[in-house]
């Protein structure tokens, strides 16, 4: 499988809206769904066309951003730290156990597509 199709295949399961029960973790999601903004961007621009030429084109909007390397660190950045609100949560109950481990399965999903994002945006030179 090669990394495109292997981000194709993850990419919804980062980015779909969770199910989540307790208003504690739904709470937090609406939080951090500014980073979810900041990520889906560039990830889905590589979902969609296989590149993200639209942020290294862009020097105005993305002026630190002009290699993979720059992206993916950007990305990592943010993913690091919705990891870590989201962990920092502690949970009370059953259900809150449930909904914070489905936000840190995204959180590790997303850290996937970071990794293969570089992987992708190097070879489209």
């Amino acid at each position: 499988m090669d990394n495109l199709q292997q981000f194709k295949e993850i990419f919804w399961d980062a980015f779909q809206r969770p199910g989540l029960k307790s208003h504690k973790f739904i709470a937090k999601w609406q939080e951090l769904e500014p980073i979810n903004d900041q990520l889906a961007g560039p990830l889905f621009a590589i979902y969609e066309k296989g590149n993200c030429d639209y942020i290294f084109s862009d020097n105005e909007r993305f002026p630190q951003i002009n290699k993979p390397e720059d992206l993916f660190e950007r990305l990592e950045k943010m993913i690091h730290h919705y990891h870590d609100e989201v962990a920092m949560a502690e949970p009370k109950n059953d259900i809150e156990k449930e909904d914070q481990q489905a936000l840190l399965f995204q959180s590790d999903k997303k850290m996937q597509l970071a990794e293969l994002a570089l992987l992708i945006t190097q070879n489209c030179d």
